[in-house]
């Protein structure tokens, strides 16, 4: 199992219970990840987990160094540019329909239902065409169902979500998105700073922008 789960993290991909359950398990017991932690330690890395409780394990640098900085940098601007407009769009939806939706790790999102709910708002349909920039294959010529499917794949495409009924259009969050939420906050609190000085910042907040718990 330790093969599979260097494989694994050392791709950079987010081993939560949803999209990697066998290693997440194995990453759960201490005598497995302190060995991972070895591994990764010669290489200048370390597991980190997006919360301290049940959150998903990633591979993050164990210094930050000036190609650590630069590796983020570039984070953001993708969170910013790309994966953003996506997630505050579900956070929208989220938000008029707390009840409903609460977009958290291992939730089942069915893509009828979040075409009802946008169906209903003129604001999201607004929002929801705004992303015809950013999603592959997004074209306001297209039905609503279509274009959201667009945004689902994007985001399954990074890992955000994976497709758990294919016949019934219905995607699961996975753990990664924790981390997502993390980056969306820190721009949204530094606004202004990521829109005039995105290429120079280099914040003595490392930890918050990667929204890491150390394991």
């Amino acid at each position: 199992m330790i093969e599979s789960v260097l494989k694994t993290i050392l791709a950079g991909e987010f081993i939560c219970s949803v999209r990697y359950p066998s290693e997440y398990a194995a990453l759960d017991g201490l005598a497995l990840r302190e060995r991972v932690e070895s591994a990764l330690q010669d290489l200048g890395n370390r597991i980190a987990r997006t919360n301290e409780d049940d959150g998903a394990y990633f591979m993050a640098p164990r210094d930050i160094s000036t190609v650590a900085t630069a590796k983020l940098k570039e984070e953001l601007r993708r969170f910013r540019d790309v994966y953003g407009p996506a997630v505050l769009l579900l956070d929208m939806i989220r938000q008029a329909n707390a009840g409903e939706i609460s977009l958290s790790p291992g939730e089942y999102i069915r893509l009828s239902t979040m075409e009802g709910l946008v169906i209903e708002s003129a604001s999201l349909e607004s929002h929801l065409n705004s992303l015809s920039s950013t999603i592959k294959g997004f074209n306001q010529r297209n039905s609503i169902r279509e274009n959201l499917r667009r945004v689902f794949e994007q985001l399954r495409d990074e890992g955000y979500v994976i497709l758990a009924n294919p016949t019934a259009d219905t995607y699961q969050i996975t753990g990664k998105i924790e981390y997502l939420y993390s980056i969306i906050e820190y721009i949204s609190e530094n606004e202004m700073v990521m829109a005039e000085r995105v290429d120079d910042e280099v914040t003595e907040d490392q930890q918050t922008i990667e929204g890491v718990v150390d394991v």
